[in-house]
């Protein structure tokens, strides 16, 4: 039973584009403008994840789409590295997928975004792990390697984490390790009204094990000691999203991610 209502869908995007934007905002050079139905987010590191140029309003029919992602390819050259765009399927017109494919877009995969206000009780006792605060250079970059081996991805594209400590504002990373080895992790920022949960992998092959719900649940706690009770927002991959239903969150509106093929 979830502990709060679904949200709305322009609260699910609009907080993916908040989170985003302090997110690539630690790293400088970033490039982040707001224009007609684009919000663009951008790290200019190599890290793809984090440049991405959101749609971030409905699109009434194909030809405002056209524009749109013209507009959007032009913001795209704007990084010398991998981006992607970000769109919300039920915010676009008839034959989208045609014209996304059209444009030299591929679907690249699929988010819910997840609300919560508070916490359900955990289902299990917490898994024998040494879980610790990011609060140097190592322990960073052990969250972005657990990231790139749970996602598929080369761990130098992930190396941009090394820097989480030094992150402005209020940002918790915690890396949970196995006798000595990070197998899981998990980042939580405060930005305005919302407590916002990313970066939560675990190693393949260590599912199942509680490890990335008890990494939450202590970044949450971080932040909800430096910045008090806020609604608890993330984007969920398929694979995890059943945890976070356990855990009390609420499904709200599908995105997609798609790459940029020119």
């Amino acid at each position: 039973m979830s502990s709060s209502t679904t949200p709305v869908t322009t609260d699910v995007v609009s907080t993916f584009v908040d989170a985003w934007g302090y997110m690539t905002g630690q790293y400088p050079g970033h490039v982040h403008s707001s224009d007609a139905a684009l919000a663009v987010t951008l790290s200019q590191t190599n890290c793809s994840f984090l440049n991405v140029i959101s749609v971030d309003q409905p699109v009434p029919d194909a030809a405002v789409l056209e524009t749109v992602l013209a507009k959007a390819a032009q913001a795209r050259a704007q990084c010398p590295h991998d981006a992607l765009l970000l769109v919300c399927p039920e915010w676009l017109p008839a034959g989208a997928t045609d014209i996304l494919a059209a444009n030299d877009l591929s679907f690249f995969m699929k988010m819910w975004g997840m609300s919560a206000d508070r916490l359900l009780p955990p289902r299990r006792p917490a898994p024998a792990l040494d879980f610790r605060l990011i609060t140097d250079e190592t322990a960073g970059l052990d969250l972005g390697i657990i990231n790139a081996a749970a996602y598929g991805v080369p761990s130098e594209t992930m190396a941009v984490t090394g820097t989480i400590a030094q992150w402005s504002g209020q940002a918790y990373g915690i890396v949970g390790y196995e006798d000595g080895r990070a197998v899981t992790c998990t980042l939580s920022f405060v930005t305005d009204e919302m407590i916002y949960i990313a970066m939560v992998a675990t190693l393949p092959g260590l599912h199942g094990r509680g490890y990335a719900e008890a990494a939450m649940r202590r970044a949450i706690a971080e932040a909800q000691d430096a910045g008090g009770e806020r609604r608890l927002w993330l984007h969920a991959t398929e694979m995890g999203r059943p945890v976070y239903k356990a855990m009390g969150f609420a499904d709200g509106a599908l995105l997609e991610l798609y790459g940029f093929d020119a």
